[in-house]
């Protein structure tokens, strides 16, 4: 009988609904009916204006189109459009300059040379400048000259189908255009006759308008209630993929939308439905109305079958319901007593076995409600814990001192007050094991109707804990001395190099906010090798380290040690980095193997010179008697040339000899003495002694005996050799020689560097501003000195020229030399190529 009734209910309620919906259904379609014949009668009444005035201009022509664009806002322009070759001329819009001609003639001429006629807009009215056409000629789109030649055959309003309009800014615009076409005068009424006769002429030309779809539908439908109605509209003398033409979603429900090929929502194909086809000029639309799931009807109670079929199974369910509720709760109740049973069996076997006292008191202090055995052992073993409930909290107090009997009641004093639970470490020297330190913990117990109906807490002993924690603490205070104290500066970092924990804080920032790079301490140069030497501690948990120098000449050692778990000793948790300046230890050891090596030097000395002197002293005692036998021999020479005339020596005419044999005897002598010299340079190389530095040197003279004798290799190198020196320089004190071997070295080194002939060196003098300095350069365009090599160019025997013989002593000992004169030795590297090498001398003061 339920079943049945709520069946009836259904039935009757879904028939009302049904008819509502078709009322609905048929006041959209009737209103859409009615906007569209209002629309296509605007074309009429334009027709009508050309018959009545007879000569209607444009001004006249916008202040009539401009009033019915305004009743009627779905209308999107209003437009005229004169065939230029009508036999007629009588109404406004015709072409003007051009004679009357016969059409028959006028179309085949123009359809035999031109095509399809042109159509051009004469007068044009629109909503928006922008939208204006005047002058288009309509016949160049396919589907607007189908539409005229449809207008024209028919003599009646031809509609076209949907056409996307583009508006300003690329939108497009969804609209219909209608044609008209107007005859002259006497073909105005539309008989069977006057039909004939306009197939036999052109007509004077079209009215077209062009109508906004969505906006059309959307003006007929919005004067009417929402009653949650959807509207689909489509042409169905279009083609299946052009028939859709809008789809109104109901104001109830705008989220619904139509699908491509022009059919309604998937949710709505089950719900009631009503379609009619209307004619809009010369073609057919649908209009399908479908409703929603919110559609509004009159019904008060649209539920009221489900009422009545819930409403007759509630009575039965509900006294089954009772039944079977009551039965699970008798069960469960013996369930809760059976679980509270073995749970009190278990706390009391808990609080008997364990060392912890759990204690509990009434809300308001005044007695215990419980404590546990071990209670014994802090109090004695003649506690009497047996019948202790009701007993007064002096029991548990009284085994602590007197001050920390005060600290516990403040803190249960707290709990009352502020329900909030409590943690107090207190020592009692009660007992049987002397000195120990309990922690007590108290916590609120509430239930309903009560802020606080007790508390509960235990006692535990925590002595072990409290001594290794107070010696965990006194050795991190001494560690945290120590590690803050350190010379080096310390930091552990993770996996991504991320700063963990430091010894100091940093000079400047290493990273973002809560983001510490420990690259970023290191230079830019050094950074990616200390990143890939941290990645090898992470994976081979082996320390590693490494030395480099900063860019303010001092050097840093850096140590990555890992730190393991104690758990799993091969997994690296985090590494400690060391960053230790060793500037001081690498002077002390480049100083102990210049040491060791000027040693060397100082040992092979005395045997080089030996060697060298053996034969330069057979070179200085035969140089002068050769000498002498030349200046004996040259005036016998002499007069044999006058008798005999020029003959040769040695493939040179006996003049040439003669210079040549003066200058060599000279240089012999020169030379011998020279390397006599610097032997003995080599002598007191790896001595403290000075030597002779009281000698007034002249650099300019010093300058010019220097290029006369690497002439040779001078021009051996370069064909741009330039010696610039003022006409007078000061005096410098010291020693000609060595000053001489300075300079020897600085322009071999740069001739050496040249990469060509045409590349030049350039040898200059000048005295500073003050008066006071004495710079000689040296300027090649050589290839110039790496930064690599710049840092090491002044030590002991390192030489870039291994493999052609260089030994590396050269601007080791002329540094030295420079040194020992007061001066400075620089090298830089000039902008383009090659180094300039700068001799900076102090002058002499004295005369």
């Amino acid at each position: 009988m339920t079943c049945l009734s709520s069946w009836n209910v259904r039935q009757e309620l879904q028939t009302s609904h049904f008819k509502e919906f078709q009322w609905a259904a048929g006041d959209r379609i009737q209103a859409v009916h009615s906007v569209v014949d209002q629309g296509l009668d605007a074309l009429l009444e334009i027709r009508g204006l050309f018959y009545a005035a007879k000569g209607i201009e444009e001004q006249a022509f916008r202040v009539f189109t401009d009033s019915i664009l305004k009743r009627r806002p779905y209308i999107h322009s209003l437009l005229w459009a004169p065939l230029p070759n009508a036999s007629q001329r009588a109404l406004p819009g015709a072409a003007t300059g051009t004679s009357p001609a016969d059409p028959a003639v006028a179309n085949g001429r123009e359809d035999a040379i031109a095509g399809p006629p042109r159509v051009p807009v004469l007068l044009a009215a629109a909503r928006t400048e922008s939208a204006a056409a005047q002058g288009v000629d309509l016949n160049l789109t396919v589907e607007l000259a189908a539409l005229l030649r449809r207008a024209r055959e028919s003599g009646n309003i031809a509609v076209s189908s949907r056409i996307d309009l583009v508006q300003p800014g690329n939108a497009t615009v969804p609209v219909i255009y209608a044609v008209l076409p107007v005859y002259s005068p006497g073909h105005s009424h539309s008989t069977a006759a006057t039909l004939g006769a306009r197939r036999q002429a052109d007509p004077l030309g079209f009215v077209v308008g062009v109508y906004d779809i969505e906006e059309l539908v959307h003006v007929a439908i919005n004067l009417l209630e929402p009653r949650g109605v959807e509207v689909l509209v489509r042409d169905d003398s279009a083609g299946s993929d052009k028939q859709f033409l809008h789809f109104y979603a109901s104001r109830l429900e705008p989220r619904a939308t139509a699908t491509v090929s022009g059919r309604m929502p998937v949710y709505d194909e089950d719900q009631p439905r009503m379609e009619a086809r209307i004619p809009v000029g010369d073609r057919n639309w649908s209009i399908i109305c479908v409703a929603t799931h919110t559609f509004r009807s009159a019904e008060a109670f649209t539920e009221a079958h489900w009422t009545v079929l819930v409403g007759g199974f509630l009575f039965t369910a509900l006294l089954t319901f009772y039944l079977v509720r009551s039965r699970r709760e008798l069960e469960n109740r013996i369930q809760l007593t059976l679980t509270i049973y073995e749970r009190e069996e278990l706390f009391r076997q808990l609080a008997e076995t364990v060392d912890v006292v759990f204690w509990a008191i009434n809300a308001e202090a005044t007695r215990i409600e419980y404590i546990g055995p071990a209670f014994r052992q802090l109090a004695g073993r003649e506690a009497m814990l047996d019948g202790l409930a009701g007993a007064a909290p002096s029991l548990l107090l009284d085994v602590f001192a007197s001050d920390d009997r005060h600290t516990l009641l403040e803190a249960i004093r707290q709990l009352q007050a502020e329900g909030e639970r409590f943690t107090v470490v207190l020592p009692v020297s009660r007992g049987e094991r002397g000195l120990r330190w309990l922690r007590v913990c108290g916590f609120p117990v509430r239930e309903a109707g009560s802020p606080l109906s007790r508390i509960v807490g235990f006692l535990e002993d925590i002595t072990e804990h409290k001594l290794a924690e107070d010696a965990l603490r006194d050795s991190e205070a001494k560690l945290r001395t120590l590690f803050n104290h350190s010379p080096d500066l310390i930091f552990t970092v993770d996996g991504e190099a991320r700063i963990l924990l430091t010894n100091r804080p940093l000079p400047y920032p290493v990273g973002g906010v809560g983001e510490k790079r420990s690259e970023l301490i290191l230079p830019a140069e050094v950074r990616e090798g200390y990143l890939e030497k941290l990645r090898q501690v992470f994976r081979s948990g082996r320390i590693e380290h490494f030395q480099y120098n900063s860019s303010d000449a001092t050097w840093w050692e850096i140590r990555m040690v890992p730190i393991s778990s104690a758990n799993v000793v091969t997994t690296v948790m985090a590494a400690m980095v060391v960053i230790t300046d060793i500037t001081e230890n690498r002077k002390l050891q480049w100083q102990a193997i210049r040491s060791a090596r000027l040693a060397s030097l100082g040992v092979l000395s005395a045997g080089i010179a030996h060697e060298i002197n053996n034969p330069n002293h057979a070179i200085l005692a035969n140089a002068p008697l050769l000498a002498r036998i030349w200046q004996d021999a040259l005036p016998i020479l002499n007069e044999y040339e006058q008798e005999q005339g020029s003959f040769m020596l040695a493939g040179l005419s006996f003049e040439q000899a003669r210079q040549t044999i003066s200058r060599g005897m000279r240089d012999i002598a020169e030379n011998a003495k020279r390397i006599q010299k610097i032997v003995d340079n080599l002598k007191h190389l790896g001595k403290q002694d000075r030597g002779h530095m009281n000698e007034l040197a002249d650099i300019g003279k010093i300058l010019h005996a220097v290029v006369i004798l690497l002439d040779t290799r001078i021009h051996k190198h370069t064909d741009a050799f330039t010696l610039d020196l003022p006409t007078a320089l000061p005096t410098v004190k010291g020693n000609v020689q060595q000053l001489e071997q300075v300079f020897i070295n600085v322009i071999v080194n740069a001739l050496e560097s040249l990469p060509d002939r045409s590349s030049s060196v350039k040898v200059s003098a000048r005295t500073e501003q003050a008066g006071n300095r004495l710079i000689v350069q040296v300027e090649d365009q050589g290839k110039g000195i790496a930064e690599e090599v710049m840092a090491q160019i002044g030590e002991p025997f390192f030489t870039t020229k291994a493999d052609s013989g260089g030994t590396g002593l050269g601007l080791s000992i002329s540094l030295s030399i420079v040194e020992k004169h007061g001066g400075v030795l620089r090298f830089e590297a000039n902008h383009h190529l090659g180094t300039t090498v700068s001799i900076d001398l102090p002058i002499s003061t004295e005369e």
